[in-house]
């Protein structure tokens, strides 16, 4: 069973929590009443006036672009669920209680994530109408058939209400002669077609925190670590554009477009054509976090990236060789692709304690603002270029081990909307309504807030035929 943390934590409902002006709240809400297209596990948003960019460079007339300065800031349930069960070959025939995994949101009714039954193995894809509290299993069949014997990890790319794609692996053994299967479906779940990856002609030896992403229901790209020699780290990126019924190889083992000395993290694109790889920093190019291509992936280049700069900031972060930094992959908030935020997170050499500092771009990606976060650990979590969260572990000695920080300025200043007994990865789908899936004494659950993160509540979830 989950746990009922309104029970077992008296004071899960946080009171006297601080309001936005109601004036204030209202124009927001008509801001934002339009969902535009929506990026894989991102909500795109039409935020500002859309800022005239200049004429895309060629790969032949840009061998390393350099980034220029930092810019100014931009103004109850009450069924009773069955025992668990294991569903693998089996269909669920009633509801049945269900642990939430992971969570995207398309609105405040539709939903996809992952999970699984309470006492079962197999990790199921589910759909919800009604705001989480109800999911349907649209697990592929065929996937759960194959995939019964092994304990598999799913990664899933949920665009909209009825596009999705899904990759299930064995999160033990990796065998190449099972191949690796794209699922992918037009219609919500209730039927499913599935393509194989090209694996043929290098060396794979995992398929390691794969990443899927769309910008529309053609283009997408797949994002995995498939080797490593020593101390380089080979990474797969394979691209569709005819909505996953086919892949090609864009970085392999057998290829030499990418330098494979340091960690990568993941690739993000803008368009069909421009895109970023970020990764770790090395002692011999310590300022090298971030490769750009403007071919597809085709072929990439090194992107230098600025220094961070500003208040309670270390100077030296991407100039010392022995400080250690990694870059997340960046997250657009707007419809046209301009606006992103990243976080850099640095530790070792002088640095006492580790640092993160948040990154937003204005002009995808070519000039940067910075700004420290309060704590160098934690899950962050944007709604637009002002809206923001950040769940972090609280100092040893408070009365709560976890809150959940609140920034209406993009995260120039930060105050508390809550403070909480478990951790929590956010997902905000209006400056007010958002998901969290929490981790409280050793069992995920699934809660919600109406109010910008001041208040939660358990949703209870239960999967149904």
């Amino acid at each position: 069973m989950k746990p009922d943390l309104r029970f077992q934590d008296p004071d899960f409902r946080i009171k006297n929590r601080p309001s936005v002006p109601a004036v204030k709240a209202h124009i927001l809400l008509l801001i934002f009443a339009v969902i535009l297209i929506a990026a894989c596990n991102v909500q795109i948003y039409d935020l500002q006036p859309i800022i005239i960019g200049t004429n895309t460079p060629t790969p032949t007339e840009v061998q390393k672009k350099v980034f220029v300065g930092v810019t100014p800031t931009v103004p109850p349930h009450s069924e009773t669920a069955t025992p668990p069960i294991h569903i693998a070959p089996t269909a669920i025939s009633a509801m049945t209680a269900v642990n939430i995994l992971d969570i995207t949101m398309i609105d405040g009714g539709v939903g996809w994530s992952i999970g699984h039954i309470p006492g079962g193995k197999d990790k199921l894809v589910l759909r919800t109408t009604n705001g989480a509290e109800h999911w349907k299993n649209v697990t592929p069949s065929q996937a759960i058939y194959e995939n019964a014997e092994i304990v598999s990890d799913v990664t899933g790319c949920f665009r909209d209400a009825d596009h999705a794609w899904v990759i299930f692996r064995d999160a033990e053994n990796f065998d190449i002669s099972r191949g690796v299967k794209v699922w992918f479906t037009e219609d919500g779940g209730t039927t499913w077609e599935h393509t194989e990856l090209p694996l043929q002609g290098y060396t794979i030896q995992r398929f390691d925190d794969a990443k899927i992403s769309f910008l529309d229901n053609q283009t997408g790209w797949i994002f995995a670590r498939i080797g490593n020699v020593d101390e380089r780290e080979f990474i797969g990126l394979y691209t569709t554009h005819d909505g996953g019924r086919s892949w090609s190889p864009m970085i392999t083992t057998g290829t030499a477009n990418l330098p494979s000395s340091t960690r990568k993290n993941g690739a993000v694109f803008r368009d069909t054509l421009e895109g970023w790889i970020t990764g770790e920093n090395s002692m011999s190019a310590p300022g090298t976090v971030l490769w750009h291509t403007f071919d597809g992936g085709n072929t990439w280049y090194e992107q230098l990236f600025p220094e961070p700069w500003g208040y309670n900031i270390p100077t030296g972060l991407l100039s010392d060789p022995n400080i250690k930094c990694s870059l997340d992959v960046p997250k657009f908030v707007d419809f046209q692709y301009q606006y992103a935020w990243t976080v850099l997170r640095c530790s070792g050499g002088s640095l006492t304690e580790p640092v993160s500092v948040l990154y937003w771009t204005y002009d995808r990606m070519s000039t940067w603002k910075t700004l420290a976060l309060p704590k160098a650990v934690g899950d962050i979590s944007f709604y637009g270029i002002e809206y923001g969260w950040y769940a972090i572990q609280n100092d040893p000695g408070a009365d709560y081990p976890y809150q959940i920080l609140f920034t209406e300025d993009g995260g120039e200043n930060w105050r508390t909307a809550s403070q909480l007994a478990w951790d929590s990865r956010l997902q905000f789908i209006t400056p007010s309504i958002g998901f969290a899936i929490v981790s409280y004494m050793g069992q995920p659950a699934l809660v919600k807030t109406s109010n910008s993160g001041f208040n939660w509540e358990q949703i209870f979830s239960f999967a149904i035929p």
